[in-house]
């Protein structure tokens, strides 16, 4: 045996074949299109599974910090492509692939990506009507979270202003393209919604391709929708484009300018309804008051009338009540010959047996008084 052979032992051929593996550029990011196999998800939330194609199979492992944000269920069979760096386990001495984003391959793969959502979150209720929000019909100040160089924008703004000139527009800015958009849509809809002064937000982009407006379709992007505070419009491509966030938003809108639309109430149209409501209301009250000045000027000539008639009633029985007393009266008997007498007390003599002879009377007439003696009592 040469005396002068390095002989090494297996940790350090691992630990050296892992600085070869790591210090390659290619290595250390690449893309890998193949099929899972052997899928395993560990309690712990890592995923464990091979990626094979026709010739070769690969082991490969994502660790719960990456596969939390995944945005569909992987399973064995299902193509994908995986995003991360190829590393040694020195413990087995396999080389594998530390996978940080993973997404089905193909358009097909996006679409089971958005079906398997849409399923999770239909269950988790937040598609439901009941807890949308109507939009409301005079903002005040509408938030626009969009990229702030897009046609969009400008679209929004312009319909909006021709629209209402006095509603306040802020432009919250947001990628709303590539591997980082669900994240920063996230985040401005989180610092609108901390900001408090907006009544509607308008989330959209224009149209593009299904990869073009994925951000839409992140479960992150979605949950933001949910948890607003504010009524959101989803306003993202065209009108044939379909995005998750249409299914969580209080209400959905065609495209951007027909989001404007919803969003913005119409300044000149409101203040000529405002202006019409009051005229009528002018109107009516005018009518109102003329139809109540002639009620009040027939209840008056009824009062009258009946006033009148009242009057007449009573005078009649005036009348009626003077003659009766007339008839009754004591100067009515003087007037036929009758006389009043009194003793000397004012007593009223009222019959011959209360006098006798020698009393002193006084007798009362219609025209004047006399007294007089008795001279004597006649018996009837």
């Amino acid at each position: 045996m040469d005396s002068r052979r390095q002989v090494f032992t297996v940790g350090q051929v691992n630990r050296y074949a892992k600085r070869l593996l790591e210090a390659d550029a290619l290595l250390a990011g690449i893309f890998i299109e193949g099929e899972i196999s052997n899928y395993n998800a560990h309690s712990s939330g890592h995923l464990y599974f091979s990626l094979k194609d026709g010739a070769a199979a690969l082991s490969a492992v994502m660790f719960n910090s990456h596969a939390g944000a995944l945005a569909f269920a992987p399973k064995s069979g299902m193509k994908v492509v995986a995003f991360g760096r190829l590393s040694l386990y020195e413990k087995t001495g396999q080389y594998q692939l530390y996978v940080e984003y993973l997404e089905p391959a193909g358009v097909g793969g996006m679409h089971l990506a958005f079906a398997q959502l849409c399923e999770k979150l239909q269950a988790e209720g937040l598609f439901d009507e009941a807890r949308k929000r109507p939009i409301p019909a005079y903002a005040k100040c509408v938030a626009i979270i969009t990229s702030p160089t897009g046609a969009a924008v400008r679209d929004i703004i312009k319909v909006a202003r021709g629209r209402n000139p006095v509603v306040r527009l802020v432009v919250a800015p947001a990628l709303v393209q590539g591997a980082q958009a669900g994240l920063d849509i996230a985040r401005a809809i989180g610092e609108v919604n901390a900001w408090g002064g907006a009544d509607v937000i308008i989330l959209g982009r224009g149209g593009g391709s299904t990869e073009d407006l994925w951000a839409f379709n992140e479960e992150v992007t979605a949950r933001a929708v949910a948890a607003s505070q504010i009524p959101v419009i989803s306003a993202v491509g065209h009108e044939t484009d379909v995005v998750i966030t249409d299914f969580v938003a209080d209400m959905r809108a065609p495209t951007p300018t027909a989001a404007a639309q919803m969003a913005v109430y119409p300044h000149r149209e409101t203040v000529a309804l405002l202006r019409n409501t009051i005229n009528d209301l002018h109107f009516v009250m005018g009518e109102g008051i003329q139809s109540r000045h002639a009620q009040a000027k027939q209840l008056l000539q009824a009062l009258s009338r009946l006033t009148q008639a009242h009057l007449a009633h009573e005078q009649q029985n005036l009348a009626h009540r003077e003659n009766l007393l007339e008839k009754i009266s004591p100067y009515a008997a003087f007037a036929r010959g009758f006389t009043f007498a009194r003793n000397e007390n004012g007593e009223a003599i009222t019959h011959a047996k209360a006098v006798k002879k020698g009393d002193t009377l006084t007798l009362q007439w219609a025209d004047g008084t006399a007294r007089v003696q008795v001279l004597g009592r006649k018996k009837s």
